[in-house]
């Protein structure tokens, strides 16, 4: 009987491990899946002579500041662009302080000048 109730402590320590791993995994899943829609929404509109083109700073480093600037035209959604980046910034913030996320604290600055190139924004 001893060594049922070992065995059944020992099991359900092993099952809560498992599940801050998995949770950490599925949290992560649904940042990569808010990143994957941001990047769709932007991916539907080109530039032109007609537009121009901007740039949006993207995710949260531990250290703090934005993992990376996006570029996008300017005929698209900004408001709907916004609050997409807003929330998965948010997001990111409170997932790399609930598991202790580190990372490098090298500051990422925004390009000095993006351009309109065959219907694409690029940073020059």
């Amino acid at each position: 009987m001893k060594t049922l109730i070992v065995f059944v402590s020992i099991l359900l320590s092993v099952s809560g491990c498992e599940n801050t791993e998995n949770s950490q995994q599925v949290d992560r899943k649904e940042l990569n899946r808010q990143l994957e829609e941001i990047k769709d929404l932007i991916s539907q509109e080109a530039c032109d002579e007609q537009t121009k083109c901007d740039y949006i700073a993207v995710g949260s480093k531990a250290c703090g500041g934005p993992k990376s600037y996006l570029l996008f035209s300017s005929s698209i959604d900004r408001q709907k662009l916004v609050e997409l980046v807003e929330i998965y910034n948010k997001e990111e913030a409170d997932f790399n302080q609930k598991y202790g996320i580190v990372s490098d604290c090298m500051l990422v600055t925004p390009p000095e000048k993006v351009e309109c190139i065959n219907g694409k924004c690029e940073a020059l």
